[in-house]
């Protein structure tokens, strides 16, 4: 079915909303690029010949194979094009990666190593030109590497937007502004951390990223909105997870330029809207995200970076951060065995932290056992990228633990025995270390819970409680393997082990060392037997979550895979309109016994919705109904057949089932598509106006569509949803994932700039093997489209497969859907009589019932628009129904058609519907 509220405007109504201000200059620059990339596309897509049905469904040809040279000069022609639209970025950073060459080999003459200690400094020894000239130099050849590709990275994304001069001066000022900020922040902290001298003493330099990432930030308020979302959350989101891990205090300047750019950026956008006269469009997606495609990017790049945290923290120069024991790995400093002795002893307290932290990390096991989380929240990331439910609990759960342990070990362990109490843990770093630990992890962890909705896919439950009893017996087993060697054993550690010690070293064992900074050490193993326990249980606990998480995402990847490419084959032997969309993601298959045809389905509160019919062999779909039930009444499911039509519902209100027509779904025949007469009148006038204004169509698949063609889509795919009361829905409306299945023809509007206007997707239907039939799925347009891009888009396939036909009869297809609108075109007189003339007086009730609140829903949905917008193509309507076999759990049916289009609702969300309602 098609977006109910995709349509929200009809050709006669006027459109006034201006363009968003801050997307021209990106438009302006990408116009440009487009075009000389379409043209050709686009004038062959008007121009070529009528291709065959199933052949047009599928991917572009690919070109007959090109010369090693011919390709190699293209490659040199495409870098040369864009070395010319980036001559600053280019200049500056190999000038960069040239000066520190240049230093270092002047430095490597006059006997000098890198790095170069002499230019690091510290709040105590302060030295400010010291510390600008670290703006220019890297620390060695890897962090050259690092820094010249991320600066040609952030430089290359601000020089179109903010032009050559305008990314010197704010790259400059925000570079100066932002270590002068940084500085007075940890001058405060210092000054808040009096007593503690380590603050003085650590020695720092500034990134050169610093000199890039103010241009970045001040760039992406003039960038479209997508990629303005993206620049702030991946980049605030990497610059907190360096100072966390690291804590160099560098990174406070880098932190500061950042906001500088940002606030810049956001003064300087606005001043232009008001030299233009266009209005301030306040962006309602920046931070609250909108469809679950890009949300599930967003949240999986923040777990990736989270969980990548003690990488950084190895490969800091400085180990300040609240999470940087891990990187006292790499240390040339030893323990001092005579100072951990009395730090043990507890007749020393100077310095124990850190002699604490250097013992940690010498233990290869600990080590391992810090890294080892790392691989589990990374496959968890990966996890959330490809949706899935479970990895963000599981994401969850992990964060919101580690913040619990983080008040456990700064604040409610150390006030044991700190003799001075919270103004001991203070001074020496605790408090401040507790706060950064919880609070990150914490609103993480919160903000994946009250999005689950962007996560639909499932686990197996089954899989699911084995997994965590598998966790659960290898905490008790090391747990107890611990405990027991310490209690029968306890000369072996020193001083010797108690059970009370035990159990406050107990937590120690498994937590990742990065979150035992500023925590004493009650013992240290002294046998190598004891050193195996004491390191060994956590490695082995953690080794086995590693195992039980991949075979999570494992069995539900493979089960979901099989699955798929079963009905993947099978729709493809037959189906309906709308039986394509049962092979998107979220969906089950019950398969008949002889695996010729399948039903799709998702169990919700008890009831098995399916999507739509049963699909393949079409003449086992009958008894596939009955089957069916039978399979859920096994289950102790209520089986509702979700979206079927007539014939299918004659037969199952011949069985006593009942039916409730929840749609009426557009029918056009091709074959004998035309727009002449006064009926056709605003279709004519679409498609004239969209030929005046130089705006062609383009018919491809998303992957041939080319990569900024992909990413407009995604953006007004973004600009429709964040611009919409109700979450983005699901079940049978598809998205941009959606898109992506080769299968699926994309039809976009393009103008004479390359400015993508509007898109459709359309899905294909087959029988015996052959196309006969492509439905409208996905259907958004921008806020500022010309009026009647949308009309113009469907009149144009229409014309397009007439064509096609009219070259190859006998492939020509039979229809083309634009899908049903929902509770919209219902008729009761004609759905509920049976032959005798009867009427079933109780369903014709709920229908008119059903009737009404698709009239109160109309301001928030768009039922009925949708409904009329798409009789402007004149087409047959052939009404849609979801049978159930029980009235007494139609409300439990109610529901759970509720949910699988939108799975769950935020209370924002509720509110902003109710206002539309209201409206």
């Amino acid at each position: 079915m098609t977006d109910v509220t995709t349509h929200d405007r009809t050709h006669d109504t006027p459109h006034n909303t201006p363009h968003d201000g801050t997307q021209d200059t990106t438009h302006d620059r990408t116009r440009n690029t487009m075009s000389n990339a379409t043209n050709g596309m686009t004038n062959d897509a008007t121009a070529r010949p009528a291709q065959h049905p199933a052949q047009s469904a599928q991917p572009a040809r690919r070109p007959a194979p090109r010369s090693a040279s011919a390709a190699s000069r293209a490659l040199a022609n495409d870098i040369r094009a864009w070395i010319e639209a980036h001559p600053f970025s280019v200049g500056f950073v190999i000038a960069f990666a040239a000066l520190n060459v240049i230093v270092w080999i002047v430095a490597a003459i006059a006997g000098h190593g890198l790095p170069l200690p002499e230019l690091a400094t510290s709040m105590g020894e302060f030295s400010l030109p010291k510390l600008l000239v670290t703006l220019l130099l890297a620390r060695n050849v890897l962090q050259l590497i690092i820094d010249v590709v991320l600066l040609l990275v952030m430089l290359s994304l601000a020089e179109p937007l903010l032009g050559r001069a305008r990314t010197v001066v704010v790259g400059a000022a925000s570079t100066l502004a932002g270590t002068l900020l940084g500085l007075l922040l940890c001058a405060g902290i210092a000054a808040v951390l009096q007593g503690t001298t380590v603050v003085d003493h650590i020695r720092f330099t500034l990134s050169p990223l610093t000199l890039g990432v103010g241009a970045l930030m001040a760039a992406s308020a003039f960038s479209r909105p997508l990629w303005r979302r993206r620049m702030r959350l991946i980049g605030y989101a990497s610059i907190v997870a360096v100072l966390l891990f690291s804590g160099n205090p560098g990174l406070y300047c880098m932190l500061a330029a950042a906001l500088v750019g940002h606030v810049w950026g956001m003064v300087a956008a606005q001043a232009a809207h008001r030299r233009s006269g266009t209005r301030v469009h306040v962006d309602p997606m920046h931070w609250q995200l909108s469809t679950s495609f890009e949300a599930r990017r967003m949240f999986a790049a923040f777990a990736l970076v989270m969980a990548l945290g003690p990488m950084l923290a190895i490969t800091s120069s400085a180990h300040a951060g609240p999470l940087s024991s891990l990187g006292l790995m790499l240390s040339p400093v030893d323990p001092d065995t005579a100072r951990l002795a009395a730090c043990l002893a507890g007749t020393a307290r100077h310095g124990c932290f850190f002699q604490f932290d250097l013992l940690r990390a010498s233990m290869p096991g600990a080590v391992v056992r810090s890294l080892l989380p790392t691989a589990v929240m990374a496959l968890m990331a990966w996890g959330l990228y490809r949706g899935r439910r479970l990895a963000a609990w599981v994401t969850a759960v992990c964060d919101l633990g580690a913040a619990l342990l983080a008040v456990a070990y700064y604040l409610i362990m150390p006030l044991s025995f700190a003799p001075d109490g919270v103004i001991s843990l203070v001074q020496h770093g605790a408090f401040t270390a507790c706060i950064v630990n919880t609070l990150l992890p914490a609103g993480f962890a919160i903000a994946l819970l009250v999005s689950l909705r962007h996560f639909p896919i499932r686990t197996d439950a089954r899989h699911i409680w084995r997994g965590v009893a598998a966790i659960a017996v290898a905490l008790a087993v090391c747990t107890a393997a611990y405990l027991g060697f310490g209690l029968t054993h306890p000369d072996d550690f020193r001083p010797s082990a108690t059970l009370s010690d035990l159990l406050v070293e107990l937590p120690g064992r498994f937590v990742p060392i990065g979150f035992l900074s500023h925590t004493r050490l009650r013992f240290v193993p002294m046998t190598a037997l004891s050193s195996v326990v004491y390191q060994g249980v956590g490695f082995v606990f953690w080794t086995v979550v590693l195992i039980v998480c991949a075979r999570w995402l494992r069995d539900m990847l493979v089960d979901d895979e099989r699955a798929r490419r079963s009905a993947d084959a099978l729709v493809e032997r037959g189906g309906e309109s709308m039986s394509f969309m049962t092979t998107w993601e979220g969906n089950r298959y019950w398969f008949s016994p002889t695996g010729r045809s399948a039903v799709a389905y998702r169990v919700i509160n008890g009831v098995a919705l399916t999507c739509t019919g049963p699909f393949g062999d079409p003449g086992e779909w009958m008894t596939d109904l009955r089957e069916f039930a039978r399979f859920c009444a096994a289950h102790s499911w209520s089986p509702a057949f979700y979206a079927v039509h007539r014939e299918q519902r004659d037969d199952l209100v011949s069985a006593g089932w009942y039916a409730i027509e929840v749609g009426g779904e557009m029918v056009v025949d091709p074959r004998t598509w035309k727009t002449t007469g006064k009926k056709w009148q605003d279709i004519r006038t679409a498609i004239n106006k969209a030929k005046r204004d130089g705006i062609v169509d383009v018919l491809t698949t998303f992957d041939a569509a080319g990569a900024d063609v992909r990413e407009q889509i995604e953006e007004i795919s973004e600009q429709w949803a964040g611009e919409k009361a109700l979450p983005e829905m699901k079940f049978t409306l598809g998205g941009v994932e959606e898109l992506r299945d080769p299968r699926v023809r994309i039809l976009y509007a393009i103008d004479a700039d390359g400015l993508v206007l509007g898109v459709t997707s359309w899905l294909p239907t087959w029988r015996d093997g052959r196309i006969v039939g492509w439905t409208l799925d996905f259907m958004r347009h921008r806020t500022d489209s010309p009026n009647g891009v949308m009309e113009f888009l469907i009149a144009r396939m229409a014309e397009r497969l007439r064509d096609e036909g009219a070259a190859d009869p006998a492939s020509a297809v039979e229809f083309m859907s634009l899908s049903a609108a929902p509770l919209a075109g219902m008729n009761p007189d004609r759905d509920n009589t049976d032959a005798a003339g009867r009427e079933d007086t109780g369903t014709a009730m709920l229908q008119h019932a059903l009737q009404i609140v698709a009239d109160w829903m109309e301001p928030a949905y768009g039922f009925h628009s949708l409904f009329n917008f798409k009789r402007k193509f004149q087409p047959r309507e052939e009404p849609v129904y979801v049978c159930y076999p029980d009235p007494a759990a139609l409300p439990q049916l109610g529901l759970a058609v509720m949910r699988a289009y939108v799975p769950s609702v935020s209370a924002t969300e509720t509110l902003a519907m109710l206002n539309a309602l209201r409206r």
